[in-house]
């Protein structure tokens, strides 16, 4: 296939956006925020629990009272005690939110689609191209500095918003030097058993592949020379179709089979222990008069396995009961993962009110799995001596590189005006060179044997190759003017911000041909089956080829022009009014590509063009020094993600499932209500709240018809949809009691939420797709989250104790059809315990136990297992140095 090159058709792309939409009214400009850590530190609540508890609630109660919207804020310390190694894990924590497949972060019961990430303020791509949304466990807990969820929209934020953004803030420039180092280890309880690895996997401690796994020079030279490598596409190349060029073209063919990498036979072997380790340095030094130069630097490390194992089936329906068309019990496999990180700031502070910041984050999370699933397909679910040994080998790395600049700077000739601002370009990429599957047919002998062989099909075995590149630039700037008039103080604010992206998107898939292979040949192991004489050997009739049904490669851009306008007025301490618009020009589209390297379809049905104003209102009322309450409406959309809205077909790494795009979807239109009612009382502070959200056009992942037994997923905008629900958290140091047990208590703390909610969806049939509730709940909604936490703190700080609990209820994973109920996944009871030992004041020892519970995740749809994946216990110790 031809491949192209993005950097010249993207700025091409961008450029057809552009002049496709200069009739229509190019709107005013707007403001991606990159708020500065000081300033943030203003405008959130912190709920931070670290040494002793009083310290922290009036920290919490002080930051709670002075912010403008809802939000919630983990600091280092928090994130810390829990023994959460990064921010997915850290977040779910906080109230109305939930973690799914320890990724991604659901805000009030919302799917992931209704979250958005930034990264100190600032827009960038993501690795993973099944998902819009950052994958957040890529940012391990050493170089977050904090956690900021805003959960009621300003805005100075970008207008894709639905329950929420996460701020991820990595560490600035310390006010003293600093040196921190820790190592650690861990293990499962699943690791008991061996592990699978194969050739040249699972020992890659630097998560890069060397090479064999990548698609061979030989391979990419053939395909650019003859495309399709059929024989008869390449006697054509090579000068027509007669029976001296065909025979050539076979041998031709033949040959290009030993440019693969097929080392891969399985093996077991002992699971090696986890290992993590991080090391940081910064420190600031005065080269002049109120100029001080600052440098934050830090490394990271964590090398993890484990064990596999889970059950999957899929069903159709027979009166009351499911059948099962798919039934695999036994799956067995073992997950390699490398993760590594580096940040490196520097600071430039000119006296008080000017500083400059630059930030280079690089992060890399590689995964190297293999899975066999032992049990019956669709062809051999109801032959009881036939079964199936499916085996597959995926290797992945996701990363990204950011490099932002920002600057802060205070007027105060200029009536107090300050204005910050950033530049960030990001890159992201996920390469996927290799991944292998292959099936083994079992059949039971009359003698009771079992006579195992490789299947005899043309597409006995599939290789990929895949490779995704995301490029970003965002440019935004803020800036506030603070007026008194009277008993008002008032502060007008506003700003401009741009995004650019553009994506590259390519997959190459083979297949091998066996038909000419005895069954005793495809008896051995692949090396064996697969060996160079096997393959030149033209009695075996081997092929490869690289025709496919599907469509796989696309490009895409995205620009988003915006600007914002807002005011604060705070009336003698009394009131504070919020009230601002965000005005965004958003232009998008995404280009399949045929296997002649040409766009495929009409170009007109793959571009998405929108602008609209999306105002927000907050109200704060001030009842007295103890009590305050907020009200806050507005309006903000979600949109398509870029894969969506492709009608490409991919398998889902997080479900297995088959997905294809669906190029007419729209974006969905929100409109949201928050009332929020908060206490403080001496150490300890309460609050409870209601929410309301309406949804227009939602965006629905549905299942399509198939006939081979299994998922085939798309999306489709329903009707209508809401959300509406109360939260309540406190934080309560349990020193109310008298006596020796009194002084005990003292030492003892109790944090908590709960978020209770309902959801309802109206939804359309739809060609293809005979869904079964045209009335439910959104996908992925839980109707209660439920987190607590009991913390210890010795009066000497030398001991610390954290126990805590998280709970969501069911979820719709994906609605059914044809007479099928939905499919739910069920409750999951975390219960996590972390000690901390601090002999001294630079040195600590950590212990971490996870899932003491031992819960399985578990999907059931009327009863019966769909998916079913054992999680184990985790076990972690850690020591750390901090100078």
């Amino acid at each position: 296939m031809q491949k192209f090159n993005f950097s010249r058709v993207g700025r091409s792309v961008l450029l057809a956006l552009s002049t496709a939409t200069a009739l229509a009214s190019l709107g005013a400009v707007a403001q991606e925020t990159q708020p500065q850590p000081a300033q943030n530190e203003e405008e959130v609540e912190r709920i931070s629990v670290s040494g002793r508890l009083m310290s922290s609630a009036a920290s919490a109660a002080a930051e709670r009272r002075e912010q403008p919207y809802v939000a919630e804020l983990l600091g280092m310390e928090q994130i810390s005690r829990a023994g959460d190694s990064n921010a997915a894990t850290a977040l779910r924590r906080v109230t109305g939110l939930t973690l799914v497949k320890d990724k991604f972060i659901y805000v009030r019961g919302l799917g992931e689609r209704y979250s958005s990430t930034l990264l100190n303020g600032a827009m960038v791509p993501s690795p993973d191209p099944t998902r819009n949304v950052i994958p957040l466990d890529m940012f391990p807990a050493g170089i977050i500095e904090s956690l900021v969820v805003q959960k009621a929209y300003s805005p100075e934020l970008p207008a894709a918003f639905g329950g929420g953004n996460v701020n991820i803030r990595t560490a600035a420039i310390p006010l003293q030097t600093t040196f921190n180092l820790s190592v650690g280890t861990g293990y499962s309880s699943l690791n008991s058993d061996d592990g699978f690895e194969y050739a040249g996997g699972g020992d890659d401690w630097r998560g890069k592949d060397d090479g064999s796994r990548a698609i061979s020079a030989e391979l990419a030279a053939a395909q650019a020379q003859y495309g399709v490598l059929t024989p008869i596409n390449i006697a054509e190349a090579l000068g027509g179709i007669n029976a001296g060029n065909l025979a050539q073209a076979e041998t031709i063919v033949r040959e290009l089979g030993t440019a693969f990498n097929r080392d891969i036979d399985v093996s077991r072997t002992s699971v090696k222990p986890d290992f993590d380790g991080s090391v940081s340095f910064g420190s600031r030094f005065d080269i002049a008069k109120n100029v001080v130069f600052g440098v934050m630097s830090g490394l990271s490390y964590d090398r993890s396995t484990q064990n596999i194992d889970e059950q999957e089936r899929y069903y159709s329906v027979s009166g009351e009961s499911l059948t099962p068309l798919n039934r695999y019990d036994d799956i067995k496999g073992t997950e390699h993962q490398v993760k590594l990180s580096g940040m490196l700031n520097f600071g430039l502070e000119l006296g008080v009110d000017h500083r400059l910041e630059t930030s280079t984050i690089y992060l890399r999370d590689t995964k190297d799995e293999v899975k066999i699933k032992n049990g019956d397909s669709i062809e051999t679910i109801n032959e009881t001596n036939r079964s199936n040994t499916d085996t597959s080998i995926t290797y992945e790395e996701r990363s990204m590189l950011s490099n932002q600049l920002r600057g802060k700077h205070n007027f105060p000739y200029l009536m107090d005006l300050a204005v910050d601002w950033q530049y960030t370009d990001a890159k992201a990429r996920r390469y996927a060179p290799g991944e292998v599957e292959y099936r083994y047919l079992n059949e039971t002998q009359a003698d009771g044997s079992v006579f195992s062989f490789l299947r005899r099909n043309q597409n006995a075995v599939n290789y990929s190759f895949s490779d995704m590149k995301d490029n970003t630039e965002n440019l935004s700037w803020n800036a506030k003017l603070p007026l008194t008039l009277g008993k008002a103080e008032m502060t007008f604010s506003g700003g401009y911000s741009y995004f650019e992206r553009s994506r590259d998107a390519q997959t190459d898939r083979f297949n091998f041909d066996t038909v000419g292979y005895s069954l005793q040949q495809l008896a051995g192991s692949f090396s064996e089956i697969f060996s160079d004489s096997n393959i030149l050997n033209p009695d075996n009739g081997f092929k490869i080829s690289n025709v496919t049904t599907q469509a796989d490669d696309y490009l895409a851009a995205q620009m988003i022009d915006a600007g914002y306008a807002a005011l604060e007025v705070n009336y003698d301490y009394k009131f504070r009014l919020n009230v601002g618009v965000r005005y965004e020009d958003f232009k998008q589209v995404s280009l399949p590509l045929g296997a002649d390297g040409n766009v495929s379809g009409e170009v007109t049905d793959s571009v998405l063009l929108e602008d609209g104003f999306y105002p927000a209102l907050s109200l704060t009322w001030f009842v007295n020094d103890d009590l305050q309450a907020r009200f806050g409406y507005s309006k903000t959309v979600v949109r398509p993600d870029l894969r969506e809205v492709t009608p490409v077909l991919y398998v889902d790494p997080l479900t297995d499932f088959k997905v294809t795009g669906f190029a007419g979807l729209k974006s969905t239109d929100i409109s949201s209500a928050d009332v929020r009612l908060e206490w403080y009382y001496d150490n300890s502070n309460y609050s409870i709240g209601v929410f309301y959200k309406d949804l227009e056009n939602p965006i629905e992942a549905i299942e399509l018809s198939g006939s081979d037994g299994n998922l085939l997923m798309s999306f489709r905008n329903a009707q209508s949809g809401k959300v509406y629900g109360a939260e309540a958290e406190f934080l309560q140091q349990l020193d109310m009691f008298g006596g020796d047990f009194g002084k005990l208590a003292d030492n003892f703390f109790l944090a908590g939420n709960l978020t209770l909610s309902e959801s309802e969806i109206s939804i359309q049939r739809f060609p293809g797709a005979n869904l079964t509730n045209l009335e439910r709940s959104l996908s992925g909604h839980s109707k209660y989250v439920a987190n607590l936490q009991l913390g210890f703190d010795s009066d000497n700080n030398q001991h610390n104790a954290t126990l805590t609990f998280n709970v969501f209820g069911k979820r719709i994973a994906f609605a059914g059809v044809n007479d099928k109920d939905d499919a739910f996944e069920q409750p999951f009871n975390s219960l996590d315990f972390t000690y901390s030992y601090t002999p001294m004041d630079n040195m600590t020892l950590k212990l971490g136990l996870k899932n003491l519970l031992d819960e399985d995740v578990e999907i059931l749809q009327q009863g019966e297992i769909l998916q079913k994946r054992v999680e184990g216990q985790n076990y972690s110790l850690s020591f750390s140095y901090k100078y």
